[in-house]
């Protein structure tokens, strides 16, 4: 008796579907990526590839409960269609719990009353699924209500400083800078830029302002999506990003002035010691030529003497020395020539062995 094994119909179908559109996804995703096709086609062409997406899952669960029942094959066939399927579907899905829980808003910015405004930034958001320059009021509240912790922030350094900061952030975040306007007296600065998300490439624009009098300033900060209605959070996170990067720098500045001043009443205190010591070393030789100076002055003084007083003194020394004293400088005498005999007697032998030897 032969059986006839029926392959099913529908898991052939699913594999067939799920490939396909994973091709449209893969294709659309590099050529949005490099800038080959437009953001609002892009989008319309990832919906119709998550669509397809689930046409082929339902059509693998179903071939596969018939597979089951029935016991025709492609059994394989089905749950490759539904993996490919759902590898599509992963990124949809990661991003479901954001969209759920966040607010339908497509931009936020620290200053809700007087946001700041894009200039060059503005010629670029035109076109179809283009969002507005313009910001929307009506958003303000859903941003309080979602992100309170979006706020300006207060900087304690001149508004030179903040601006420097600010910028040097934007660099290191890696952000296309479309134009800038450092600040002057009375004008406050201004950075727009754009940044692109790592994955799909959709493009933010961001634009910083810097304000602020005397040694106090404050940053402000709008960040907005150019396409679509639902940010996913990320608008705020850059604003986040922005002032923790910007916090860092001045901390960073703060440090190195700790250091110099430091370092400055350290080399102050050297110079003190250094200026008191020598103070000390020209007292002491001041002290030593003063005593150098006393003898001569005495001896000066004493030379000044009448020749008459000297000759009388010297004289009146000698009668009171009497003939005590001359009879040992007569017994002196002889002990001082026998020592001289003895000290040249090795000289004169020394010359004798030397006339010899020549």
């Amino acid at each position: 008796m032969r059986y006839t094994l029926h392959q099913s119909s529908k898991a052939l179908w699913s594999q067939r579907t799920a490939l396909l559109f994973f091709l449209l996804f893969a294709i659309t995703f590099g050529l949005h990526r490099f800038g080959m096709i437009q953001t609002p086609v892009a989008m319309r062409l990832f919906g119709v590839a998550i669509a397809g997406a689930l046409v082929a899952v339902a059509l693998g669960v179903v071939s596969l409960i018939t597979i089951w029942r029935e016991g025709h094959t492609g059994a394989g066939r089905a749950m490759s269609g539904v993996l490919l399927a759902t590898a599509m579907l992963a990124l949809p899905l990661w991003s479901l719990p954001s969209l759920l829980a966040l607010p339908r808003i497509h931009e936020v910015t620290t200053d809700v009353d007087r946001p700041p405004a894009f200039q060059k930034l503005a010629n670029m958001r035109t076109g179809d699924g283009v969002n507005p320059a313009a910001y929307e009021k009506t958003e303000s509240p859903l941003q309080l209500k979602a992100y309170p912790d979006i706020k300006p922030l207060p900087v304690n350094r001149p508004m030179a400083d903040a601006y420097s900061a600010v910028r040097d952030a934007v660099k290191n975040l890696q952000w296309n800078v479309i134009s800038e306007q450092p600040p002057t007296e009375g004008r406050s600065g201004t950075i727009e830029a754009v940044d692109r998300s790592m994955i799909f490439g959709f493009t933010d624009d961001i634009i910083i302002r810097v304000s602020g009098a005397g040694r106090e300033a404050r940053v402000d900060v709008r960040s907005s999506s150019r396409h679509g209605e639902h940010d996913l959070g990320r608008n705020a996170e850059h604003v986040r990003t922005l002032f923790s990067e910007v916090k860092t720098r001045l901390a960073e500045v703060e440090k190195n002035e700790t250091m110099e001043k430091t370092v400055a009443a350290r080399e102050q205190r050297v110079q003190k010691a250094l200026s008191a010591k020598e103070r000390r070393r020209n007292k002491n030789r001041g002290q030593e030529s003063a005593s150098k100076r006393a003898p001569a002055q005495q001896a000066q003084q004493g030379g000044a003497t009448p020749a008459g007083s000297a000759t009388q003194g010297s004289a009146s020394g000698q009668a009171r020395s009497g003939p005590g004293q001359s009879q040992q400088a007569a017994q002196a005498a002889p002990e001082q020539n026998s020592q001289q005999r003895r000290a040249e007697k090795p000289k004169s032998l020394g010359r004798f062995w030397q006339q010899l030897l020549e």
